[in-house]
């Protein structure tokens, strides 16, 4: 069974890094024939951006696989031995919860490059050390004081809950990611970044203009200082029902016009009139049902494999290491059906301002973003939750 595990997993990852190498060919062949929707020298950049960001995840894609064979061949086994005393429900958090801090510690090389050389070398990067310092002290105490909360949880349905207990863990988990959502615009957001009322002004009357011509009720238009950590433009609706927020990266503010931000909003509307974001979330709770179906229904000789047991902390650990191959099968469902309603949340765009603003405003954030306007369809296929920025403006170019 050891060896089984084992196979699935380097299966996972070499279908992972076939595609990564495909999509690096790919980008390297497009790069070479006339640009599209950038002009050339941003084409070239964003070429050059998209395969660094490729050969990244190839690099971490093989230290997780280090980081898996460590785990599976001595750390597991070794902790579960070490902190299971007495039985009791304490030690049973307290493995899990020392597997995920570990697992976090071990993410800190993989985090330091990717801010410091990688983003930085891009130019996106604008964090400091004392700023991700920050980040990481705030990370921990979360994960600390609420991921605690949540695997006391889980552990109570695994243990009180009989054979059934996955059932009663995946709607508890369903219920936690529903309250983050609610919460996140205005109680986890602001501990991370300065988030503040939109000035008053012609944006704001825009927005609020447009706001009101969709029918979507919010609690404020804000911006957030994104910029203090990252050049990258974007901005999103937040939050459920009367938590919901419109937000504007600062970035997204600086560098798009007025026009041009207006059709952004009016793309991020387009999934609420066409409650695209209830669709996806009735589609996240079919994914998480059948990860804890699955999970809840590993033979014993699988955990054994590993030097852990089943039931409790052992359950726990086992799903979020391989959660991750789980996540990978499920991506091409629900990067289909992502897509599909970025489509359809363009054509609404172009509906409630107009296509030229929406194209103008894609390819600005493409350029400004480093985003190749093309991907391998088999890549695409299985992670983009969005088309490629040459299809969407395709797309809206020859719409009737």
């Amino acid at each position: 069974m050891f060896y089984f595990l084992l196979g699935v997993y380097f299966f996972y990852v070499a279908v992972k890094a076939a595609l990564a190498i495909l999509q690096i060919n790919f980008i390297r062949a497009e790069a070479k024939k006339p640009a599209v929707v950038l002009e050339q020298n941003e084409y070239e950049t964003a070429a050059a951006a998209a395969i660094t960001n490729q050969k990244f995840e190839i690099a971490s894609l093989f230290y997780h696989a280090a980081i898996f064979v460590m785990w599976t061949c001595w750390g597991l086994g070794e902790m579960y031995e070490s902190a299971y005393k007495t039985g009791e429900l304490r030690d049973h958090i307290i493995f899990v919860m020392s597997f995920l801090i570990i697992s976090s510690l071990l993410e800190l090389p993989l985090n330091i490059y990717e801010t410091f050389v990688k983003d930085k070398k891009l130019g996106f990067s604008n964090v400091t050390p004392k700023i991700f310092a920050l980040d990481l002290l705030k990370t921990l105490a979360l994960t600390l004081v609420f991921g605690t909360l949540f695997v006391w949880l889980v552990l109570l349905c695994i243990r009180f809950l009989g054979d059934f207990w996955w059932f009663w863990a995946f709607l508890l988990s369903f219920g936690v990611a529903l309250v983050i959502n609610l919460i996140y615009p205005t109680l986890i957001a602001p501990i991370f970044n300065k988030m503040q009322p939109l000035e008053e002004g012609e944006l704001k009357s825009r927005i609020e203009g447009l706001l009101a011509q969709c029918g979507f009720k919010s609690s404020g238009v804000f911006t957030i200082d994104a910029s203090k950590r990252d050049n990258r433009l974007n901005a999103y609706f937040g939050g459920l029902g009367a938590t919901k927020r419109v937000v504007l990266f600062d970035t997204l503010v600086k560098k798009l016009s007025l026009a041009e931000i207006i059709a952004v909003l009016g793309h991020e509307l387009g999934h609420f009139k066409h409650k695209d974001i209830l669709k996806m979330i009735a589609l996240s709770a079919i994914m998480l049902f059948a990860m804890f179906f699955i999970f809840g229904n590993i033979p014993d000789a699988a955990y054994q494999a590993l030097g852990l047991h089943s039931g409790g902390g052992g359950t726990i650990v086992f799903l979020l290491l391989f959660s991750p191959i789980f996540g990978f099968l499920f991506s091409p469902v629900s990067s289909y059906f992502s897509r599909a309603n970025e489509f359809g949340a363009d054509r609404f765009a172009g509906e409630v301002s107009n296509k030229a603003d929406m194209i103008s405003a894609l390819k600005k954030l493409g350029s400004e973003n480093k985003a190749f306007p093309k991907a391998h369809q088999l890549y695409a296929f299985v992670y983009h939750s969005h088309p490629s920025l040459f299809e969407r403006i395709n797309e809206l170019e020859n719409e009737n």
